[in-house]
């Protein structure tokens, strides 16, 4: 064996020359040629590589050490490995450097090496020994542990939101509804028209306020991972149910006119306050997004051991862009459209859809909008059933 022609040599470090050191990974077999191809290796290789002698110096590292940190082979070789490492990752670092001198590999350990420039930089080693020198691979993971620490942040940040919700809407919930519980009792004892006609305003928006809070609350339970449970019934009284909806609409929004087509000539298994709660997100959809003066079609019908609850309103197509977006929360179209809710109705309607095993589907074109939840009248258990 002898060294690699050309090789330059600097003095010598502890017991160990660094000649001996290089030579160790330079000098090549003229028969097969393999440690010329391990030279070529360490020259142009990305990752950082280097060879500690016994008191943990540099004795040799490759030009990719420059390239990542800004410090020359000069400037490097000689110097103890602590030298650039961070205060902070000191006393870490001298642990790894024991177990290296103790004669066992060094595995995936990080710490952060100090740059040219003064900033620091994340590096992570992978170490073995030989003899009475330890040869080093060094990977910059600087990235990717920012990444790590993004994602870390945004999951936090994320279920910080969703606990958010949760306590929100559960303690709006009692005011709002003992509110509601005494603009029903004033109505009833007070029979003057201004007062009725302010109370039912009053009522409206309460009504309206409960399902804010509602479409929270369940926004929150998707997101915790509880998901929409269902409590579902064979209910033969479908159509009166639908009905109460519509009629509490009504007292929203006293303009408007909606018209109801009930045919549920059969019983339907399903969870039936789930199912008001789509069919009032799906109104409340068409009273934002439909045309002013023209009526809101309720259709429901059973057809081929389906269940399927339409609504219609006039008004502009919704744009091929926006189909794929209209399930998603916080939704609430172009940045031009009513800005009245949260953007939750369709997207709880869709998971209450899916926890029956159904759909909700939409047609759209100019003049007409229409969409359909269509459910099996018995669902199916798996799904009636997740958590």
């Amino acid at each position: 064996m002898a060294p690699l022609s050309g090789l330059r040599y600097v003095g010598q470090t502890g017991k160990t020359p660094i000649s001996d050191a290089t030579t160790r990974i330079h000098t090549f077999d003229p028969m097969t040629g393999i440690r010329d191809e391990i030279g070529l290796m360490w020259r142009v290789s990305p990752d950082m590589m280097c060879i500690l002698d016994h008191e943990g110096r540099f004795s040799s590292v490759n030009p990719a050490w420059q390239t990542t940190l800004g410090w020359s082979e000069a400037e490097m070789v000689g110097q103890s490995y602590w030298t650039f490492v961070h205060p902070d990752d000191v006393a870490r670092s001298a642990e790894a450097f024991e177990i290296l001198v103790a004669g066992q590999p060094v595995l995936s350990f990080e710490n952060r090496y100090r740059t040219a420039d003064g900033s620091y930089r994340w590096l992570s080693w992978n170490a073995v020994p030989d003899r009475d020198l330890f040869f080093c691979t060094v990977r910059d993971v600087t990235d990717a542990k920012g990444n790590v620490d993004i994602i870390a942040a945004q999951d936090s940040e994320a279920a910080l939101r969703d606990e958010f919700l949760a306590v929100l809407g559960h303690d709006l919930r009692n005011p709002v509804t003992a509110f509601g519980a005494g603009l029903r009792l004033l109505r009833r004892q007070d029979s003057s028209h201004a007062t009725s006609e302010i109370l039912r305003q009053m009522q409206g928006s309460v009504a309206r306020m409960s399902e804010l809070i509602e479409n929270l609350m369940d926004l929150a339970r998707v997101r915790l991972g509880d998901g929409l449970k269902l409590e579902a019934t064979s209910t033969g009284g479908l159509a009166s149910e639908l009905a109460q909806v519509v009629e509490e609409m009504q007292v929203i929004a006293p303009e408007t006119e909606f018209v109801l087509e009930a045919a549920l000539d059969c019983e339907v298994h399903c969870d039936t306050a789930r199912i008001k709660q789509v069919l009032s997100n799906l109104m409340g959809n068409a009273l934002i997004h439909g045309a002013r003066g023209e009526p809101v079609r309720i259709s429901a019908c059973t057809s081929e051991e389906r269940l399927m609850i339409s609504v219609t309103n006039g008004g502009a197509a919704i744009p091929e862009a926006n189909m794929e977006r209209l399930f998603q929360p916080f939704y609430r179209g172009e940045a031009h459209q009513s800005p009245q809710g949260l953007g939750l109705g369709l997207y709880i309607a869709h998971q209450i859809a899916e926890a029956h095993g159904g759909v909700i589907k939409v047609t759209s074109e100019p003049g007409r909008t229409c969409f359909t939840l269509d459910i099996p009248l018995v669902p199916d258990r798996a799904a009636s059933e997740q958590p």
